[in-house]
């Protein structure tokens, strides 16, 4: 209907996004009423989730909207970048299109075209509802559309709009499900031959279940993501506000207001020492050892026995690894192991008379995470991370691709491993591109953000040779392996040809 221009609204001095619409349409009075109608609804709609329309202009016989400028990308192109989202930027979208959804639908408005393209995300986390260019009004308003044709986007159409039924919030709740649906799944669940085919498929059969598709997934989510995707209209959550709350409960989202919406979930990274374990069941091969916890230092006061937390990030399944602790030994002095195969040894820190326990036994890589600080969603093709511990150097870890080598306004994108314990390790990085620069971290603590990690213990580029040796100058339970630079791919395209690749990570004990 429309081209959008960026453009500088000279008497406020600020930067808007005008909507034209075409030329070969300003004749057409049931479009350019339409056009016209678009801009009437969200211009009556106050709601941070909703893009604002500041004002409605004609010129030359072409009628344009002038909105706010939204500096960001859609949901559609970042879906095409990434295939899928994490569980937490999907609560996020979700919540924040309910709210977008509930102004609507408290003004009387059914959006009717509730899909990726028409949400907006931003650098910051803002999400944003766009195009009511075929909203309609719940109070039976003169439609603006022919009998017998379906208003919407066939893969995000809800049952009743196929079926030309009466419309009811329930309908954008359901097109609102299937965009979830896609975010977490990497597609729809309902696809055809043809528009009338996927239109026609929700009528026959419900969605494939999320949990056969991500097993890993919480399921309290994705139970109200379902419900959001029921046949019935009156089987799925009223309201966009109704939606949310559950959505919120699902998703340990705290209720109130937060700024843009963002989730307040708790930091699911384990403080130091604390150590990911598998989950029971899956047995180490034969001749591992089931434990490599260090017995209880001699001269040591009683110690707790380490916790146990759910991984953050994926942990190769097929190693059992025991809960590490460092004990602290209060008093002047060393504290001695009695003999075992997995010793410890003693630190001495800046405050005097105290000493740590250090495990120095065997060290393991238990889990690994990307680690993309500066994107909505905080990761980055995590779907591939288990494979620079696989063993296989065939398989790796990729960045998507990017128009410039140094990732455009982005410090860096990169890898946190885990290892089983606070140890003195160094790590083996080969790398899979001829061209990067990388930088690697250790800490005790999983920052969020590059500054959280410290100096660098490496630096360098493809001149040391393919492998990066990194050794920790001080006993640390994470690292970091950060590119800073990628290179050409074959991989990728003209328009963005850089990416960054590692194939292998490996770990052991310091010389």
């Amino acid at each position: 209907m429309a081209d959008v221009w960026k453009a500088t609204d000279l008497s406020l001095n600020r930067t808007v996004a005008v909507k034209l619409l075409k030329p070969h349409l300003a004749t057409e009075g049931t479009v350019a009423e339409r056009f016209r109608r678009e801009a009437l609804v969200a211009a009556g709609l106050n709601d941070p989730h909703v893009v604002t329309v500041h004002d409605a202009v004609e010129d030359n016989g072409r009628q344009a909207v002038i909105m706010e400028f939204v500096d960001g990308k859609s949901l559609r192109e970042t879906l095409d970048k990434k295939g899928t989202l994490s569980l937490k930027l999907t609560v996020h979208i979700g919540v924040a299109v309910c709210a977008a959804l509930d102004a609507a639908h408290r003004s009387g408005i059914i959006h009717r075209d509730v899909k990726p393209g028409n949400i907006l995300l931003t650098e910051n986390g803002r999400v944003m509802l766009t195009d009511f260019g075929i909203a309609k009004a719940l109070s039976g308003d003169q439609d603006l559309t022919n009998e017998n044709i379906m208003m919407g986007t066939a893969k995000y159409l809800s049952p009743e709009q196929v079926l030309g039924d009466e419309l009811g919030p329930a309908a954008d709740v359901y097109s609102l499900g299937l965009v979830l649906y896609e975010c977490l799944a990497g597609k729809v669940p309902f696809m055809g031959a043809s528009d009338t085919e996927t239109a026609l498929a929700r009528l026959k059969k419900d969605p494939t279940p999320l949990h056969t598709l991500k097993p890993d997934l919480d399921p309290a989510v994705l139970k109200v993501i379902h419900r959001m995707l029921a046949r019935e209209p009156e089987k799925r959550f009223a309201t966009g506000a109704e939606a949310s709350r559950a959505l919120r409960a699902a998703g340990g989202v705290a209720t109130g207001n937060t700024p843009s919406g963002v989730p307040r979930s708790k930091d699911p990274t384990p403080p130091p020492n604390k150590v990911i374990r598998t989950k029971t069941g899956n047995t180490p091969s034969t001749g591992t050892p089931r434990d490599r916890t260090p017995p209880r230092p001699a001269t040591s006061p009683k110690a707790s026995p380490a916790a146990s937390v759910k991984a953050p990030f994926p942990v190769k399944p097929a190693w059992l690894i025991g809960a590490v602790v460092g004990l602290l030994a209060i008093g002047v002095g060393v504290a001695s192991l009695t003999g075992d195969d997995s010793p410890a040894s003693t630190v001495a820190p800046p405050d005097p008379g105290v000493t740590t326990t250090i495990y120095n036994g065997p060290v393991q890589i238990t889990g690994v995470r990307s680690f993309d600080p500066e994107s909505d969603d905080k990761t980055e093709n995590d779907d591939q991370v288990t494979n620079v511990t696989d063993g296989d150097p065939e398989t790796s870890w990729s960045t998507v691709c990017y128009k410039s080598s140094t990732f455009g306004s982005k410090s860096g994108v990169g890898l946190v491993l885990q290892m089983n314990a606070q140890a003195l390790a160094q790590l083996q990085v080969d790398m899979n591109v001829p061209t990067w620069q990388v930088r690697v971290y250790a800490s005790n603590v999983a920052g969020e953000r590059l500054d959280e990690w410290g100096s660098p213990i490496w630096d360098g580029n493809q001149d040391q040779g393919s492998t990066i040796t990194a050794t920790f100058s001080s006993p640390a339970q994470y690292a970091l392996v950060f590119i800073t630079e990628a290179g050409r791919s074959g991989f990728c395209s003209d328009a963005n040809p850089y990416r960054g690749s590692i194939a292998e990570i490996r770990v052991q004990s310091a010389p």
